[in-house]
């Protein structure tokens, strides 16, 4: 074969080889695009499920909303129709305490007091009943929780000695319960005492004061007249100098006052100053003299300081009772001391107004002084004598015993 021959069957051969190469990469770039084509198709597809996925997701979330809201409303109606039903419920059982409270804090009738239906008046009673049974419950509770405690206490706990230190410590116990109670009954008697006290002392203007007394009575009673009339009220003022209880047949104080509150039932309140004349030897009844502050003379002198305060509660008449004040001989002033503890003594017996003259004349541990030490001053409270008082202390007494006096 001629090498011309040759070139030519190579040059076929070689065009062969390119055109098949040309078909193979045609048939590539076909698969490529075939491929993109179902890439994009499934992509779609996906997009497309997605999309009705998440319409169906909003489908779902609208019917579960619909659902809850209908679930929430009829919640909300049964728990308000529980509430209203237990409000009218607790309102008819406890309508009596609604009353009771009403009352105390507007000082009228509850409206719930206008329901006179049978049926909302069982309510009330049904309350009541309640109450007893829940008292009833907790007082049977706290005794069982006693009972059991003191039967471990008494039975499994406690040793003879301590036994006995429980004993005592109850009996201890026992005794401040009963002193308490006591106290307390004491100062409730002296409270209703203090009242019925002040009452007795109050007046109006169409009532009187009385005052009996002897000189130092002279020496006040002007200054509380004039107050008095000040006010609208009258008095009477029967007072005498060298006078007391001790001598009746000179002056007797007892039938005088007993006269003048019988014949004036406008008087209203009896001011007593008696004393200063008194602490001697004085005759009883028979005419017997009784030595001064012996058991005989004291028992006579009480008793006839009592017959004027019983017939005075006996007319409902008020007592302001003034001590007389220190002196300022020694031996004088010894024996007004005596003389006071006596008044005193009979006058706590009996539900006046007891005044203490010597510390408000000056006096102090039952000293006579001439001043009285008031507010940074030195007031003279007392005359030359050393028994009666100066003008000042004629003021300043009276202003402290017309203190007590209720005028209305």
């Amino acid at each position: 074969m001629s090498e011309h021959k040759q070139d030519e069957i190579n040059h076929i051969n070689k065009a062969d080889i390119d055109s098949q190469d040309n078909v193979n990469q045609a048939n590539i770039h076909r698969k490529d695009i075939n491929k993109e084509k179902i890439n994009k198709e499934n992509i779609d597809t996906e997009n497309t499920d997605k999309e009705i996925i998440h319409q169906d997701d909003g489908n779902d979330w609208d019917n579960e909303v619909i659902i809850l809201d209908d679930n929430f409303k009829q919640s909300f109606i049964t728990t308000l129709m529980f509430l209203v039903l237990s409000t009218v419920i607790g309102i008819w059982i406890m309508q009596k305490s609604i009353n009771a409270y009403y009352l105390q804090t507007y000082h009228q009738p509850s409206p719930l007091n206008l329901i006179n239906s049978p049926l909302w008046q069982k309510g009330g009673d049904i309350g009541d009943g309640l109450y007893v049974f829940h008292d009833n419950i907790a007082n049977n509770i706290g005794n069982m929780n006693k009972t059991m405690i003191d039967e471990f206490n008494t039975n499994h706990a406690y040793t003879p000695a301590y036994k006995a230190q429980m004993a005592e410590k109850a009996h201890q116990e026992q005794l401040r319960q009963e002193q308490e109670r006591q106290l307390k009954a004491q100062a409730l008697k002296e409270n209703q005492a203090q009242n019925e006290l002040e009452q007795s002392l109050t007046l109006n203007k169409s009532q009187k004061v009385f005052f009996a007394g002897d000189s130092m009575m002279q020496g006040i009673a002007p200054h509380m007249q004039k107050y008095l009339q000040g006010l609208g009220v009258d008095s009477v003022n029967l007072s005498k100098q060298s006078t007391g209880l001790a001598y009746p047949k000179f002056f007797d104080w007892n039938s005088i006052i007993k006269n003048t509150l019988q014949s004036d039932n406008s008087i209203k309140v009896l001011i007593v100053m008696l004393g200063a004349n008194d602490p001697w030897d004085m005759p009883d009844k028979q005419g017997k003299y009784l030595e001064f502050n012996s058991e005989e003379w004291i028992a006579e002198y009480q008793a006839r300081m009592k017959d004027i305060l019983d017939f005075a509660k006996e007319r409902q008449v008020g007592v302001i009772w003034v001590t007389p004040p220190n002196m300022k001989k020694n031996k004088l002033n010894k024996q007004m001391v005596q003389l006071n503890d006596v008044m005193m003594n009979e006058l706590a017996r009996h539900n006046v107004k007891v005044i203490d003259a010597r510390p408000i004349m000056g006096g102090r541990n039952n000293v006579y002084n001439d001043y009285l030490e008031k507010d940074g001053k030195n007031i003279k409270m007392r005359s030359g004598d050393g028994i009666h008082f100066s003008g000042d202390g004629q003021r300043i007494l009276a202003k402290e015993v017309q203190s007590y006096l209720i005028i209305e």
